[in-house]
């Protein structure tokens, strides 16, 4: 029963993703969490599920990549990745676990709840953005993604610029997010020790789902204007930031 409500839920979050650009990950992690009994299992399954929603909205929308945006926050999510090796390392030696599955890291999510909410109403009127900005971005997301999950609503906000269109933001945010996705791989297979092809019963169905559920959105972004997009973008990384600000208001995580 569980596996076909990961199922569904992986169909409508990734629709919801692909019509709005954001949200549909972090709804299907508070679900998972509910699920599923270990948290950094949720965290490593999610990763992996995300890494598969993004990748086929970044394929659907491909025409509207950007390849320099990318590039910069690629060089800056490896440095960040890399440096984040050495702190889940620091933190286990510090705690005296054999494995990072026994450290948490929840205090971390206010901070970037009221960063979102600074950055959207509080910095006054918006300068003139650059592409390197994506190199922090990026260095910035890739640091905590072990730690915290999914990173989506962190990197969002700097996707809000004038010159991107609906199909940008979502293309382009996705494909960054790939980049840290991939990244954390590697390091929940060898510090918290996450085989994931032992789970590939959980796994496949639910890169189906999302793959069905992504095509699915796509069809429905279409009827929706530039304003809209826009504003329900905005209305839904608002929700998602005081989500994190007060913990369990909308869902459950662990």
């Amino acid at each position: 029963m569980e596996l076909v409500i990961l199922i569904i839920a992986a169909l409508i979050t990734s629709s919801i993703s692909a019509v709005i650009g954001m949200g549909g990950g972090i709804i299907l992690l508070g679900i998972m969490a509910i699920l599923i009994p270990d948290g950094y299992m949720v965290i490593a399954l999610h990763g992996i599920i995300q890494m598969v929603s993004n990748g086929t909205r970044a394929f659907v929308f491909r025409q509207h990549l950007k390849k320099h945006l990318i590039s910069e926050y690629l060089i800056g999510a490896i440095i960040g990745l890399s440096l984040s090796v050495f702190i889940v390392y620091g933190l286990m030696q510090y705690h005296n676990v054999d494995s990072a599955n026994q450290i948490k890291f929840d205090y971390l999510k206010p901070i970037i709840g009221l960063y979102i909410l600074w950055y959207l109403y509080l910095r006054g009127t918006k300068k003139e953005q650059n592409n390197k900005l994506f190199i922090i971005v990026g260095f910035i997301s890739g640091l905590i993604s072990i730690f915290v999950g999914a990173v989506g609503p962190l990197i969002a906000p700097f996707f809000l610029r004038e010159e991107l269109t609906k199909e940008n933001v979502i293309a382009n945010k996705a494909a960054c997010q790939i980049i840290t996705h991939i990244g954390k791989m590697p390091i929940f297979m060898y510090f918290f020790h996450v085989n994931y092809i032992k789970e590939y019963s959980l796994i496949v169905p639910l890169i189906a789902a999302v793959y069905i559920g992504t095509n699915i959105g796509k069809k429905l972004l279409g009827s929706i204007s530039e304003k809209t997009f826009k504003m329900l973008f905005k209305v839904c990384l608002t929700i998602i930031a005081i989500r994190l600000i007060i913990g369990e208001f909308l869902f459950i995580t662990s």
